[in-house]
């Protein structure tokens, strides 16, 4: 998923599961420590490996704006994100985006589907997908995808929190180009209608050097089924960019 697209949970009062750190990864490795005695039961149903309830989904829009801090200039990236419970044990999914420029566009079409470990607590998911994308020239070639998601709840002083990791690579075999990511989100919702994220995303591009983001965001509910989101970006590794993102997303 496009940085700034958060996906939404299945159930009011249930947290994102936003993917948020996107550190790609052939050689990449990332370590993320979480107190063990703090774990507690999974959420209910959150994105990534939290699967949608069967016959409820969500619909989330959002929108970038960011700036190079060394060059000044400017550009915006706006996506979609959908997803829809078809089994309790399978979810299907669209992310799309698209952003300034004539080739910076993609549309994915996925299927997402769960299970648990024993020996390993939370929730496991691995996730399916094909679509297309831009390429230079105004051309357009095949994406495939491959994921895998983990993720747990835990319990904080301020409200109960989860913390969810998600791999993902798309390939294209046309160009025979790779993009490796990996998504880390951190979140407490101190209320039922407020929720707080830490996200941490990298990626490796096949023809850009690897980058890390950290993207801190607030995510109020205004309605039964509708929540918006404010946040802000800023590149933590070879990436000078800062920006905002915000966003809103409708259960259903």
């Amino acid at each position: 998923m496009r940085p700034g697209a958060p996906p939404a949970p299945a159930a009011p009062g249930i947290p994102d599961a936003v993917a948020t750190l996107r550190a790609g990864a052939r050689p990449m490795v990332l370590t993320l420590t979480v107190l063990a005695a703090t774990l507690g039961a999974a959420p209910a149903a959150l994105a990534g490996a939290w699967l949608q309830e069967k016959g409820s989904g969500l619909l989330a829009f959002s929108h970038e704006a960011n700036r190079d801090r060394t060059w000044g200039s400017r550009w915006g990236y706006s996506s979609v994100y959908g997803e829809y419970g078809m089994t309790p044990k399978l979810t299907l999914g669209l992310d799309a985006g698209k952003g300034e420029a004539a080739d910076d566009w993609k549309a994915i079409a996925f299927l997402r589907f769960g299970s648990e470990i024993d020996w390993l607590p939370g929730r496991l998911a691995t996730e399916f997908g094909a679509g297309a994308a831009g390429a230079p020239g105004g051309m357009t070639e095949p994406v495939i995808r491959a994921g895998l998601s983990w993720g747990t709840g835990f319990t904080t002083p301020d409200g109960s929190g989860w913390i969810s990791l998600d791999a993902r690579t798309d390939s294209r075999p046309q160009s025979a180009m790779v993009d490796y990511k990996l998504d880390i989100t951190l979140g407490v919702m101190p209320n039922p209608r407020t929720q707080l994220t830490l996200e941490i995303w990298g990626e490796e591009a096949a023809t850009e050097p690897r980058t890390v983001k950290l993207s801190p965001a607030v995510s109020r509910r205004i309605g039964k089924d509708t929540w918006l989101r404010i946040g802000g970006i800023v590149g933590i590794h070879n990436d000078r960019s800062i920006g905002l993102v915000i966003g809103s997303r409708i259960e259903f």
